[in-house]
């Protein structure tokens, strides 16, 4: 009997629990509702001529909306602490709760988030992710809930850890203020966790960097950080770093001297995707890359790594041809190419030079060297591109 009076005790108390919070929340909406009606009628009593008293109206409405959901934040705050010892399932009831409530719910998750249970956690950390694509999709401030999934990124559980990943990358946070947390606490993390986390890990970084770009500020933070990635032992994630520093038009030294080397991964889709990223950012950036790639072509032991940076130079070649200016620069190292030891990379020099219908006369002297070559595809390269650089003139 003593046990099942405490039982019903228990019970009780949870269910007033639960009825003093709604009941509170809703007093607290309809106090406000009730002034904000008062003042309604006040003015339309007063007819359109009082245009200032409407004004004020609007003002009046939005300080309450910002009054009771600051009162609403405090109250779930408050209340969240005594949840403590109850069962999991309350406590994850509790956050459903305040994930409809909204905005005023987030302070009361962020103390959810410390709690023992990794269920109450994670399931916290999915309510911010929802909260804050919800004020951001309706053009709110959205820094508390990024900032809060940015501490996230600590737990000590994976499968938080993992959730707050994939929520702050759908939350995508912008402001100077949230991304001061967030991006060093991804950068921090970028090798935790499993491939396809660490790839997650890469799209947030990339989706901010990518947003940072468009509006013309630095990317700089980013970038280093993608590269660092670069050394990563999932194919999968080197990929995507390169993918993602062409999204944030990452066109700069560091860059450069990071997808070089990635010519010669031992990956297919690495070395294609990074000759595909060398060119699209290369062809506005010839003067700084092309000494680079020049550089990599006279000391790359593999030739088949030769011929695609042969083909990188060719492709900015053609670039700074349609756009009228001297190729020396890009002819001199492709020339270099055309008396390479290997018959390959001859002739991808020789098919080069003539797709960019050089106007370069050491090339077509070079070219015609070439039609003597030991390689009947060099010599067939060198005459086509002869053929070719002659029909462009």
């Amino acid at each position: 009997m003593l046990i099942q009076k405490r039982l019903i005790q228990n019970a009780n108390a949870k269910r007033w629990f639960w009825i003093i919070t709604v009941v509170t929340t809703l007093l607290l909406g309809f106090g406000i509702s009730q002034m904000v009606q008062f003042q309604e009628a006040t003015a339309q009593a007063q007819e359109d001529p009082f245009a200032q008293l409407t004004a004020e109206l609007e003002t009046l409405k939005a300080q309450h909306r910002i009054m009771q959901a600051k009162w609403q934040s405090e109250l779930l705050a408050q209340i969240a602490p005594t949840l403590k010892n109850e069962p999991d399932a309350v406590k994850r009831q509790f956050v459903d709760f305040l994930e409809e409530i909204g905005s005023p719910g987030t302070a009361a998750l962020v103390f959810m988030m410390h709690d023992p249970a990794k269920s109450v956690r994670r399931k916290a950390v999915e309510a911010l992710g929802e909260i804050g694509e919800d004020e951001r999709k309706a053009g709110k401030n959205y820094d508390a809930a990024a900032i809060a999934l940015a501490a996230a990124l600590q737990d000590t559980s994976d499968e938080v850890f993992r959730e707050a990943v994939q929520e702050l990358d759908d939350v995508a946070p912008t402001s100077a203020e949230s991304l001061s947390f967030v991006v060093p606490a991804l950068i921090e993390v970028r090798t935790r966790g499993s491939s396809n986390t660490r790839d997650d890990i890469i799209d947030a970084l990339g989706r901010i960097g990518e947003a940072l770009a468009k509006n013309g500020q630095g990317t700089d933070t980013i970038r280093d950080a993608l590269i660092l990635s670069m050394d990563d032992d999932s194919t999968k994630v080197r990929t995507n770093v390169i993918v993602e520093l062409s999204d944030i038009r990452a066109a700069s030294p560091e860059t450069f001297a990071a997808l070089i080397p990635a010519l010669s991964d031992d990956a297919k889709s690495v070395r294609a995707r990074a000759e595909d990223v060398l060119i699209k950012l290369g062809r506005n950036h010839a003067l700084s890359i092309t000494p680079m790639l020049a550089n990599a072509l006279a000391n790359n032991q593999s030739a088949t790594t030769r011929g695609r940076i042969v083909d990188v130079l060719g492709e900015i070649g053609k670039a700074v041809v349609k756009k009228g200016e001297s190729d020396e620069m890009i002819v001199k190292p492709l020339l270099v190419a055309l008396t390479d030891t290997d018959a390959d990379v001859r002739r991808n020099a020789a098919d080069e030079l003539g797709e960019m219908r050089t106007k370069s006369a050491d090339a077509v002297t070079a070219l015609t060297h070439a039609l003597e070559d030991s390689s009947k595809n060099v010599r067939s390269a060198a005459q086509k591109a002869i053929r070719r650089i002659a029909a462009a003139k």
